[in-house]
């Protein structure tokens, strides 16, 4: 069984909202980080071009953003009182985790791009910061527009309708105690 799944299942095991106000911030952040990966997938068409529009404008990983924004946010409801030492490894976990792993992934990414793209993506990536907006939008990336088909293509979905579960399954917890 991948270590994917055991964490999931543990997660689900331990995390339950203390309150209302815990649930809320962990549904903003979980639908800001859906959004942000949803609007970065309307214009990633992976390996094919440099996507420069939208998200890909300000950083050049904004699916991965979006993914520890929506981490972040589901970790928040395993916030306890007391804390419990399982919810405090499992969120180191999920830190310690995705710096190692996305780290990994982000520099073997930018090999294959630099291979199959060349001199497009080295340019792009000298531009733009790989994680955080810190130049704001970079200006002269070239004119991208937001596609659906591409959204649909990346299926984006997929983390909306994973993440609305997770969210439903916290909030009957929550309310129901168990």
């Amino acid at each position: 069984m991948p270590l994917g799944f055991l964490l999931a299942a543990w997660y689900l095991a331990i995390a339950r909202p203390v309150s209302m106000t815990f649930y809320l911030h962990c549904l903003i952040l979980v639908v800001l980080g859906c959004l942000l990966r949803s609007w970065a997938a309307g214009y990633l068409f992976k390996g094919k071009r440099v996507a420069v529009g939208g998200p890909y404008a300000y950083i050049r990983n904004p699916l991965y953003v979006g993914s520890f924004i929506l981490g972040i946010g589901f970790c928040v409801a395993l916030w306890q009182r007391p804390l419990s030492l399982s919810s405090v490894v499992l969120a180191l976990v999920f830190l310690i985790g995705f710096g190692v792993l996305y780290r990994a992934k982000t520099l073997a990414e930018e090999i294959e791009l630099t291979n199959n793209l060349g001199e497009s993506y080295l340019s792009y990536a000298r531009k733009v910061p790989p994680f955080l907006p810190t130049r704001g939008r970079v200006a002269g990336l070239g004119q991208q527009r937001f596609s659906w088909e591409l959204y649909r293509r990346n299926r984006e979905y997929e983390c909306w309708l994973g993440s609305a579960a997770v969210l439903l399954y916290l909030y009957v917890r929550y309310r129901h105690g168990f």
